[in-house]
């Protein structure tokens, strides 16, 4: 456990000396304040100028705030992870005590822990749908997950930092479940059943069901399960 915190303080002071990095780190918080006051604002004026609510999109706003909070955590764990394979660091550690499951569970356990905690506080703070605390904590458990696979999948499939950063643009593909739940109706929508996205935007507007709860942490379980493997050789 010495071994992972001090692994971890490491990281930190990479990240400090890392401006895009750095941005990233309060990046959910000025997105929830962002859409904590610009959406209800803009709602006031539609309705009068185009005779158009956001309010039944409501719920689709807090989804997105609930996906993008642990996805900014995995990026940020994705790059550190990518810039010490680059420098040769990761190497480094694999021969030393702070190598194989310390270094792991400082790059991987601690920040989604992180993600996790900021994902509820963030939500349950800034959300504008009124949802129940049994929502935000199923949710963001899910959330967690998928950027854990998110992760993965760029640890796994970029060469080198540059790789990664062109790739983390493909991360937004992660969301496209999470509005097919408003605009398409069922069963298309199911289309996109095996995101995880998906069943957090049906947990956001049916409430949290064993089945929704379920099918959602069951989907981040396979998607983190097709990248492990790969995974594990590139961190070796």
């Amino acid at each position: 456990m010495r071994q992972t915190i001090k692994l971890f303080e490491i990281g930190l002071r990479q990240i400090a000396r890392d401006g895009m990095l750095l941005v990233l780190l309060p990046a959910p918080l000025l997105v929830g304040i962002t859409f904590k006051f610009a959406i209800p604002f803009a709602d006031g004026i539609l309705p009068d100028k185009l005779s158009f609510s956001l309010l039944p999109w409501y719920g689709l706003v807090d989804g997105m705030l609930i996906c993008l909070t642990p996805m900014f955590t995995a990026m940020v764990s994705a790059f550190l992870m990518l810039e010490e394979r680059d420098d040769g660091i990761s190497a480094f550690y694999q021969i030393t005590p702070a190598g194989g499951y310390s270094y792991l569970a400082a790059r991987i356990c601690i920040p989604s822990i992180w993600a996790f905690a900021t994902t509820v506080i963030v939500v349950w703070w800034l959300n504008i749908s009124g949802l129940p605390t049994a929502v935000i904590w199923t949710c963001s458990l899910i959330s967690t997950l998928e950027g854990i696979a998110l992760f993965m999948m760029l640890v796994s499939t970029a060469g080198n930092r540059v790789e990664g950063l062109a790739l983390s643009k493909l991360m937004g593909v992660s969301l496209l479940g999470l509005p097919l739940v408003w605009f398409a109706p069922a069963p298309h929508s199911y289309l996109l059943a095996f995101m995880p996205s998906f069943w957090i935007g049906k947990i956001i507007i049916d409430g949290s069901t064993v089945f929704s709860a379920t099918s959602g942490l069951l989907s981040c379980l396979i998607w983190i399960a097709l990248f492990i493997k790969k995974f594990m050789l590139r961190i070796q």
